[in-house]
């Protein structure tokens, strides 16, 4: 048993004081409770970032001697991915602890709105730990010289010999092998990341330096979203990842079919199709209203160029030449906003479109709620959690028969679909809702049907801690 740590409670201010000593080992953790927060020394050493993270997060006996999952994040907290946090409270809800590693620690901005210091407090940030890392990887190297060998040519060969992503891979495994290292201290056999990219690396080589120290009963998995996950093979390698893993989540059964192009058909069975979820709890429906002297559309999402915002501004001033009373409001920061800024400029349509930038949650549920019309114009998408969000207040979508999208926006059902890149197409069918109010009414209340049917957060969540206590066992 590995020697106890010194934990702390968060008080209802997030403050913390000390409490009792807890026993850690690799099978079980004893005497924890809803709150306490146990700090991994790795982690927490100096030069290292935050390393206190919640160990149970569930009141039930059965869920006090389970062990937690490491969930391996990009970013976290962060107002863009809530969809995570949401997914996190409601796996733990389910009775399964999970221990959070973010690569990036959270922007200012993204620590302000409320909860988000216990979120951080409870997180450990692996490029904030680096030299943590390197000093494990180095002592991992050591210990076991001949089978670490095979984790380093593991990690280059995935470069494929390209130099820059050789060095990435490096910074992936000193990351992983902090990630190891908390994982052995801290009881962790299973590792979940979400996203293929950096994310899945970091939990696929962990694991196998983990399997290299001796734990050969460490096991990962993987949740695959969407474009970026597939743009670059050579650099995201599923075909690799997916063949180690003991499960990949794929959001969409569009990404779960991407994924199958790229791996052996004997692969296939442990793609599970896990759909993201919302808290429907906090989406309250009601009936698209009568509209007013000013008709508004909203869209929300990252301002890059899959998302097609270019072509909804195109659409929209094209509106704007025949009729006086329209609104556009796109929610969302990217790369894309200062190209979507010289487009609204060049249009001359200032006046009637704006970027508002991120907004907090309940922010983004006020527009959505003061809004006509809802509209995604993406090029290529997993299954938009902003669509979601959408139909669950009641807010008629138009979007594009692109990618996973059909799945939830079903044409004349559910939403208007239209050709991706047809801004023609785009303004038809957001005149069509705009001017036929039972049309409005009939998509909406389908809509907040089919969301509550695939999408509530908390059925979701049972559905990950199932997968990762069954699949993974």
């Amino acid at each position: 048993m590995a020697r106890p740590y010194r934990a702390s409670v968060l008080t209802p201010r997030g403050a913390k004081r000390p409490v009792r000593k807890l026993s850690i080992d690799r099978r079980q953790i004893r005497r924890t409770d809803r709150h306490r927060v146990v700090r991994c020394p790795q982690a927490s050493r100096k030069g290292g970032g935050h390393g206190d993270v919640q160990v149970n997060g569930a009141g039930s006996r059965a869920s006090a001697v389970r062990s937690p999952v490491g969930y391996v994040l990009t970013h976290y907290p962060k107002l863009a991915q809530t969809f995570i946090a949401g997914e996190i409270e409601a796996v733990e809800r389910a009775g399964q602890p999970l221990y959070i590693f973010a690569m990036n620690a959270p922007e200012v901005s993204e620590t302000c709105r409320p909860g988000a210091e216990a979120e951080v407090a409870r997180t450990v940030y692996l490029k904030r730990s680096l030299g943590a890392g390197l000093g494990a990887l180095a002592l991992q190297s050591m210990r076991h010289p001949l089978r670490m060998a095979r984790v380093w040519r593991l990690a280059v060969s995935s470069g494929g010999g390209h130099p820059a992503r050789i060095v990435r891979r490096l910074s992936h495994l000193a990351q992983a092998a902090l990630v190891a290292r908390c994982a052995e201290r801290e009881g962790i056999e299973r590792l979940h990341a979400h996203f293929g990219l950096a994310p899945a690396t970091i939990v696929w080589l962990a694991t196998a330096i983990a399997r290299a120290s001796g734990r050969d009963d460490a096991k990962f998995s993987f949740t695959i979203h969407g474009f970026h996950d597939f743009f670059d093979a050579a650099e995201t390698r599923l075909d690799l990842k997916a063949a180690d893993a003991a499960a990949v989540f794929c959001i969409s059964d569009f990404t779960r079919s991407q994924l199958c192009l790229t791996t052996d058909p004997g692969l296939w069975p442990r793609f599970h199709v896990v759909r993201c979820g919302i808290d429907l709890s906090t989406f309250a429906y009601r009936d698209p209203p009568t509209l007013g002297s000013r008709r508004r559309i909203v869209a929300l999402g990252r301002l890059s160029p899959e998302k097609g915002f270019a072509v909804l501004i195109e659409a929209v001033a094209a509106l704007l030449k025949r009729r006086k009373d329209l609104d556009l409001r796109i929610i969302g920061e990217g790369q894309a906003r200062g190209a979507l800024e010289a487009q609204i400029a060049a249009l001359g349509v200032g006046h009637s479109i704006s970027l508002t930038g991120e907004l907090a949650p309940d922010e983004v549920r006020h527009e959505l709620g003061a809004s006509d019309v809802f509209s995604m114009p993406s090029f290529s998408e997993g299954l938009p959690i902003s669509i979601m969000e959408a139909m669950a207040v009641g807010v008629p979508v138009v979007t594009t028969w692109v990618a996973g999208i059909p799945e939830l926006a079903r044409d004349g059902s559910t939403a208007l679909t239209v050709a991706p890149s047809d801004s023609a197409g785009m303004a038809k069918a957001i005149e069509r809702l705009l001017d036929d109010g039972p049309l409005r009414l009939r998509l909406a209340r389908a809509a907040r049907t089919r969301v509550e049917q695939q999408h509530d957060i908390n059925r979701c969540g049972e559905t990950v801690a199932h997968l990762l206590r069954g699949d993974m066992a």
